[in-house]
């Protein structure tokens, strides 16, 4: 070392800062002494004491600086709304860059704003927390967990800090499993458990179950090895990292798909429940008879002497055929099916209640209703089972000319595997939900447990609603609800409440395709309303065309189902699992063999879709 060297070193000027660019500025935003600090920047004693609870105060406090701390100002990026501290945390969201060099313990220099990419991962936890946890409940379940924190805020650990918070218990963890996998496809059960035959049915679901439950808990084993050492939020995340960067986009991509495909769905279904809504209120208004209840079969529709006769199955139990519609003309002698038409006009008519709601900047406010997720499941649970208690068991498993007839094998069973793929997929998910888990050690039998719950309520309710229907089994629609009249207290009771409950969802769905779509591209989470508009415009034309030329959410679910699945459940686990075996030497043919038919398993399930 040189004498300048030295000289500069041993310095006796009490300023450790010196020859840093310096300010005389203060006030909010400003400078801290004479140094050009970050506004929240501070010795690192006071940075120990702005990230501690205040249960750790009283043990350290001599060694704080005792000056009070300034007010930080805002960051630079556009955030739609100022992000809420809990009360007593003592920290800011994860998104906040630190102000300090946490290795070091100096202070950093100039302005230090909020990161872009960590300030779209906070906002996708949020509003996935509300998409998901719709127990009516508070659960904390899917808050910003633990994990997302920089490491460096962890590297200091001081006595007397309580239990880190986020973590949840078994029972809580097996619940969310659940709630978070049941969705459309449990009305869609019975039709798909009637393409498959019922044995053939039972097995793909077992099938399905152990194949999906064993890919997932891949996931969790690979982020369990490379979460030490690397901060990991999303599958995707830890697709990019260890299989590189064409994984993360497949990733992507195939996630925005499976939303894409849950928000056309939607408009299916909430323009099928808004056109039996108004016309229930229609009927009710021109004095139609009310009293038609039971099931009917869709499939034998005809017209003789232009009235709608359908073969139905009234709650008395007698078969019989009724007029279940009629054409309203109104004193103008304009046709009300001209206007309100279930495939031409509601679809269109939707656009004005969702269209305004898809293009707020926040779908903060939708949040608050979205407890009816769970409430709804649970009604549509128990009505069907009270409908096939009355009923009776319906099945004849010898006669093949019976109309009661239930075939144990059928060749259109891929029809039930590309519905379950969406019914059991929660891949994208499942690092967050688990990681989140008080004992991780338990998540292995947490995770089983869930697959079960969810598997046994498909069974209960496939099962159920296939052997106890009254009609012909090929009567029975993608829509368990389609097959009730239209007049029916409980149908039209659940159809009110689902299009309440999935009005208020739909909202939520845009704004995670919004961010995953246009953040890439801006590198903002509000680029601007055209854009937004853009893109909503076109989502929603894509969605309008399908209630219109494509009404089947049988179909939907199972091709994009079919295609999620072959990619996020069967293909990237599973390389994930073979990159960390070769990786720690561990790789054997029969590994080989027996996870590539995995992955044939998945590409056989998509391509079979198209051959039924």
């Amino acid at each position: 070392m040189g004498d300048s060297e030295r000289q500069s070193l041993l310095r006796p000027d009490r300023n450790s800062f010196a020859g840093l660019p310096t300010s005389r500025t203060r006030g909010r935003g400003g400078q801290l002494g004479d140094v050009g600090l970050s506004v929240g920047g501070g010795s690192w004693n006071r940075r120990i004491a702005e990230f501690s609870p205040p249960s750790g105060r009283d043990i350290i406090s001599s060694s704080l600086d005792s000056r009070p701390r300034r007010q930080r100002g805002r960051h630079s990026i556009n955030i739609p709304e100022e992000p809420t501290i809990n009360e007593g945390s003592g920290r800011r969201p994860y998104h906040y860059r630190s102000q300090t060099n946490m290795s070091e313990g100096t202070p950093l220099v100039g302005r230090v704003d909020a990161d872009p990419v960590e300030e779209v991962h906070y906002r996708r936890y949020q509003y996935y927390t509300r998409l998901q946890n719709q127990a009516g409940m508070d659960l904390d379940l899917l808050n910003i967990p633990d994990h997302v924190v920089p490491t460096n805020f962890y590297t200091i650990l001081l006595p007397g800090l309580t239990k880190a918070e986020g973590k949840q218990s078994s029972i809580i963890t097996i619940f969310s499993l659940w709630n978070t996998m049941l969705g459309t496809s449990l009305l869609s059960m019975p039709w798909a458990l009637q393409q498959a035959g019922i044995l053939m049915g039972i097995a793909m679901m077992i099938l399905l179950t152990g194949i999906s439950l064993y890919t997932a808990y891949r996931i969790l084993q690979v982020y369990t090895i490379h979460s030490r050492n690397n901060k990991i939020s999303e599958f995707s995340d830890l697709c990019g990292l260890v299989l590189g960067r064409w994984a993360e986009f497949i990733c992507t991509i195939f996630s925005v798909l499976a939303i894409l495909g849950a928000a056309i769905v939607y408009w299916v279904l909430m323009s099928n429940f808004l056109y039996n809504t108004v016309q229930y209120a229609v009927d009710l208004y021109a004095g139609v008879d009310m009293n038609d209840t039971g099931v009917y079969c869709p499939n034998n529709f005809s017209q003789p002497g232009g009235y709608g006769y359908e073969v139905s199955f009234s709650s008395e139990g007698n078969l019989a055929n009724e007029a279940v519609s009629k054409d309203y003309i109104n004193e103008w002698g304009v046709s009300f099916d001209k206007i309100w038409g279930q495939f031409t006009t509601v679809p269109l008519f939707l656009i004005i209640i969702l269209f305004p709601l898809v293009n707020l900047k926040s779908a903060t406010f939708f949040t608050k209703f979205n407890a009816l997720g769970t409430v709804s499941i649970c009604f549509i649970t128990t009505s069907v089972l009270y409908r096939c208690y009355e009923w009776g068991l319906h099945a004849d498993f010898k006669d093949t000319s019976s109309p009661e007839y239930v075939p144990l094998y059928a060749n259109s069973f891929p029809s039930l595997t590309g519905i379950l793929a969406l019914g059991l997929f929660i891949h994208n998910a499942i690092i967050t939900i688990m990681s989140n888990n008080e004992k991780p050690e338990n998540n292995g039998r947490d995770m089983s447990i869930g697959y079960m719950l969810v598997i046994g309520t498909y069974m209960l309710i496939g099962t159920a609603f296939y052997l106890a229907f009254p009609l012909p089994k090929g009567c029975i629609e993608d829509n368990l609800l389609n097959n009730f009249m239209n007049h029916d207290g409980l149908n039209v009771a659940a159809k009110v409440f689902l299009f309440l409950q999935m009005t208020t969802v739909f909202p939520l769905i845009m704004y995670i395709l919004r961010i995953s779509v246009l953040f890439p591209i801006f590198r903002q989470l509000w680029p601007g309303l055209k854009y937004v508009c853009l893109l909503n415009m076109v989502i929603i034309i894509i969605c309008v065309s399908f209630a219109i030329f494509l009404p089947k959410i049988g179909t939907i679910i199972r091709y994009s189902g079919a295609a999620c699945g072959m990619s996020m459940i069967f293909t990237l686990p599973v390389l994930l699992h073979l990159a960390q075996e070769k990786r720690a030497g561990k790789l054997t043919y029969l590994s080989m063999v027996l996870h590539g038919s995995i992955i044939a398993i998945g590409a056989a399930n998509f391509l079979a879709q198209f051959f039924i």
